[in-house]
């Protein structure tokens, strides 16, 4: 990565030539409505503090001065005080900046396990715009569960305004994450998403090979995010914690500082080994919705309308379908169903580690989501890895002709 006026602080001595036990990285994109956001992010990540065992990097591009800082963050320290590098503008879009700030982190900070948290909007797989149109119902949802502006470009995560309003696609995440991956020589321990509606099946599928573990939120998240705070209180005073235990506790810190705030909140631990498995249940099923369609249409069509969708319509809670459809009529899609519940029940060793959330609207909900639009399909969707392997774009394209 280019780095234009670069400024190196007091505290670039603060390298380490010994083995933490984690390095947790943030990659902040701040370049938006988020700027302030981050500010108080880095607060709280400053009440716990790095240590010998747990390295705090964050990476900020912010809209208010159009600069990029890096910083370890130190207990009591913060944003003022932990600026180690100072660059000018950067796009959060382009996945050589994220290479480039896990690529420093990894020669300066090593660590025996590897967090990187992508901090910024999120909208799940969407890459395209034209058809985000939002109707009535879209409107509606939108007043109920969505409480910020979406960028024009709705493409996944880390949006930039000042570049364009470019972000990181499905492709270009897998890709950079899988060069990540190189410089490690194994899989990233933990991906945390603090961004919205990104806990979804094709996301996970799209990243199986690079994450050991995904945490983050099926709906959109408020606008505090993680309680970064207590999430790193607890990994330095643990930090020989597995990745999947570190999880747990991730969802667990989440939902306990949004309780009684009258906030609507979602989050789960994915454990990406195990996404090959539901994947081939989801197979199995749209096997057998298509030949349902005759039968059972209505059923099919109320199982999706009951379930909680997210995102103007477009993404359905993936548990709650799979419920409505244990009363239909055709044996193989009731049996499909169940095999898929069974799979999507949460607990260690299974693919959903933990999960949770608050809200009547969504009550039920199972942690992960899946792509069910209402009118038509979003021709980028079957750009997907999870489109190739797996037939519910066909159940899809079926069933809304």
């Amino acid at each position: 990565m280019e780095k234009a006026g670069e400024d190196r602080g007091d505290r670039a001595d603060q390298q380490t030539t010994g083995q933490a036990k984690w390095t947790f990285l943030v990659y902040m994109a701040g370049d938006n409505n988020l700027d302030g956001a981050a500010l108080r992010d880095i607060a709280e990540m400053a009440k716990a503090g790095s240590t010998k065992d747990v390295h705090i990097l964050v990476q900020l591009d912010r809209i208010e001065d159009q600069k990029t800082r890096r910083f370890r963050i130190t207990q009591g320290g913060g944003f003022k005080k932990d600026c180690i590098e100072t660059f000018g503008d950067t796009n959060t879009g382009d996945p050589q900046v994220l290479y480039s700030f896990c690529q420093w982190a990894i020669a300066n900070y090593p660590a025996d396990r590897y967090a990187l948290i992508l901090w910024n909007h999120g909208s799940g797989w969407w890459e395209e715009a034209k058809s985000r149109a939002a109707g009535p119902v879209g409107r509606r949802l939108h007043r109920q569960l969505f409480r910020h502006t979406f960028p024009q470009a709705h493409r996944s995560i880390c949006y930039d305004d000042t570049s364009g309003g470019d972000a990181l696609d499905n492709r270009e995440l897998r890709v950079v994450l899988a060069g990540i991956c190189t410089l490690l020589g194994r899989k990233i321990d933990l991906l945390g998403m603090d961004a919205c509606l990104m806990n979804m099946v094709e996301v996970a599928y799209q990243l199986r090979d690079s994450v050991q573990v995904i945490v983050g939120s099926e709906i959109e998240e408020p606008f505090d995010g993680w309680p970064y705070a207590e999430i790193l209180s607890r990994l330095a005073s643990r930090p020989r914690q597995d990745p999947a235990t570190f999880a747990r506790w991730i969802v667990k810190s989440y939902l306990a500082s949004y309780q009684g705030k009258g906030e609507i909140v979602t989050q789960s631990a994915l454990d990406t080994v195990l996404i090959n498995n539901v994947v081939a249940k989801i197979d199995a099923l749209s096997k057998a919705l298509v030949a349902a369609l005759e039968t059972d249409a209505k059923l099919i069509a109320a199982a999706r309308k009951k379930s909680p969708c997210f995102y103007d319509d477009n993404y359905i809670d993936l548990l709650c379908f799979a419920k409505h459809l244990r009363h239909a009529t055709t044996p193989d899609l009731r049996a499909t169903a169940e095999a898929l519940l069974t799979a999507l029940k949460p607990g260690k060793g299974r693919l959903i580690l933990s999960q949770g959330k608050i809200g009547l609207a969504v009550r039920g909900t199972g942690g992960l989501s899946i792509y069910f639009p209402g009118d038509r399909i979003n021709p980028a969707y079957r750009d997907l890895d999870f489109c190739d392997d797996c037939r519910w774009p066909k159940f899809l394209e079926r069933y809304l002709q």
